[in-house]
């Protein structure tokens, strides 16, 4: 099912790689929206803040590592939050974006 026209008319840009095909299932699951793309902004698709803290619970599982809620809050696209969870994953902490 296609919840996302409730959102928006554009199409959703498929993940480039792991991390973001990991992080779109996270806020499909949160959100119950499919299908999410990675230009996608969490709060424009309906995220909440209680959703925030569930989507950084679900980084944790997958990677051992809890981003703060505050990288949700600063960053625009998945893509963009996808790509710092990565990175911060990669040198062993999670934080919030500078």
């Amino acid at each position: 099912m296609d919840d996302r026209k409730l959102f928006t008319d554009t199409p959703a840009v498929p993940a480039l790689d792991a991390t973001e095909a990991a992080v779109i299932r996270l806020w499909e699951e949160a959100l119950q929206v499919s299908p999410i793309g990675r230009e996608d902004n969490f709060f424009e698709m309906g995220g909440t803040s209680m959703l925030a803290v569930r989507i950084c619970g679900g980084v944790e599982r997958a990677t051992g590592t809890r981003p703060s809620v505050d990288l949700v809050f600063d960053t625009d696209t998945l893509a963009e939050f996808a790509g710092l969870v990565s990175v911060s994953a990669r040198d062993g902490v999670l934080a919030g974006a500078a």
